[in-house]
């Protein structure tokens, strides 16, 4: 070491010709780039690390979705949502976000009925919950907290809670086309979607699991178009023009099936009272009433069949099945009496003419729950608006505000409150209410 000490240096302790040296070095790894090089590499790892941190925070991981009959699992494939696990649930149990409910609001007298609805309105801004358009909503039938599940094009379901903040499945791998809370358990959601599955979030144990996939022929033909409960089974509608029942107990299990249309099953009931039978809707230009006690592999006949000159997009029995409406792409409504389900039914009682655009095949009429007399359904009308009619084709009330930011493609009113939502291309869902309802 000694050799290495220049004479300037001999005056200097040996821990003074240490530094130097050390300075020396450095200045000398600065000229060749050295210790830039290191300092990138080790922020570039540093970043890594936090946004590998960050990320599990806020990511879900899609499920891989496989036929359970071609594996013969007993078990049903599981989702689990893998995001910051929040008070969520306990909010929705706890907070009171409807304020003054509205009693019996589906079970009012005419003229109740309609004092309230001129009393809706849209208190708050629409409210973002996805990055693509909702095609499919659920309200949660809770009569103090407000829940909101909406299904869009991407196959999320986004759930909504006043009192907190949004949370997502990613369930499905296309568009969800409906969903519905469970009657007998109000944590389940169960939604269809056009990759072909039928499934079940649990929003109280974050879990997502498929119950059913179809296996059609061909890809066209995979599509799962609805579903309907049915005294704890699901009809589930297909594009290949199949129906379908199965009992969520043994997944991937069809009790039944029969091949109902020609074209696509765009929507499919089960009669409110009368539970042998179920109603759908078709491309094929026509609604049919069929008999769930003949259901077989092959084509069956209906009860009944409802013409129409074009392609159906819904129909749907009133609370008690005493009436029946459709919407078909000849720009009409049409509404039926199926108190007796004869061939006097097949005559529609009144048929309400509706402006549309010539491509939008989405538009449907669903009957306020509990109610004969009366329906809902987007419009195209400006400004924009969703109405509620009677059954004689009269507006009993147009759902109108300033914070509307666009036409809903889809609609859903709560089970028992006067709360009505709708959903729209841009990811956002826009609730009206009275105003004591939701301060």
């Amino acid at each position: 070491m000694d050799e290495n000490i220049s004479d300037e240096d001999e005056h200097l302790t040996y821990e003074q010709q240490r530094l130097k040296r050390m300075k020396k070095n450095e200045e000398m790894l600065d000229i060749l780039g050295i210790n830039q090089a290191a300092k990138t590499l080790v922020n570039c790892l540093h970043k890594k690390t936090i946004d590998k941190k960050n990320k599990l925070k806020s990511v879900t991981v899609e499920p891989v979705k496989r036929s359970l009959r071609i594996a013969h699992s007993p078990n049903p494939q599981k989702y689990y949502y893998k995001g910051k696990v929040s008070d969520f649930i306990e909010k929705l149990n706890n907070d009171l976000a409807i304020k003054e409910p509205v009693n019996d609001f589906h079970k009012l007298p005419s003229q109740k009925f309609v004092h309230v609805l001129r009393s809706l309105d849209m208190n708050k801004p629409s409210i973002k919950v996805s990055e693509t358009g909702i095609h499919s909503l659920a309200i949660h039938p809770s009569e103090t907290s407000l829940m909101i599940a909406a299904g869009d094009r991407r196959g999320n379901i986004n759930l909504y809670n006043r009192n907190s903040e949004i949370q997502r499945f990613i369930a499905h791998k296309a568009l969800v086309n409906c969903m519905s809370f469970c009657s007998w358990d109000p944590n389940k959601l169960f939604s269809t979607s056009y990759d072909g599955s039928f499934g079940c979030s649990d929003i109280s144990k974050h879990t997502f699991d498929i119950i059913y996939k179809t296996e059609r022929n061909t890809v066209s033909d995979s599509k799962t178009t609805w579903h309907n409960e049915c005294e704890r089974n699901f009809l589930i509608g297909n594009s290949s023009g199949y129906v379908d029942m199965i009992d969520i107990r043994i997944p991937n299990k069809i009790i039944n099936s029969a091949w109902c249309h020609r074209g696509s099953v765009c929507t499919v009931q089960c009669h409110p009272l009368k539970k042998q039978y179920f109603l759908t809707s078709s491309e094929a230009r026509v609604v049919s009433l069929w008999d769930i006690r003949n259901m077989t592999d092959k084509s069956i006949n209906p009860v009944l069949q409802f013409n129409h000159p074009k392609v159906l997009t819904s129909s749907f029995f009133s609370a008690r099945g005493t009436k029946m409406v459709s919407t078909c792409n000849d720009n009409k409504i049409r509404i039926f009496n199926t108190e007796q389900l004869n061939s006097d039914a097949k005559k529609p009682i009144k048929i309400i003419p509706f402006k549309r655009r010539t491509y939008d095949n989405d538009y449907q009429a669903k009957w306020n729950p509990g109610r004969e007399d009366a329906f809902f359904i987007s419009s195209m009308l400006l400004p924009i608006r969703m109405q509620v009619f009677d059954c004689n084709g009269n507006v009993l009330h147009d759902l109108i505000s300033k914070n509307m930011t666009s036409r809903c493609l889809v609609i859903e009113v709560h089970p028992t409150q006067a709360i009505y939502v709708g959903g729209n291309t841009y990811g956002r869902i826009h609730i009206f209410s009275t105003k004591k309802q939701l301060t």
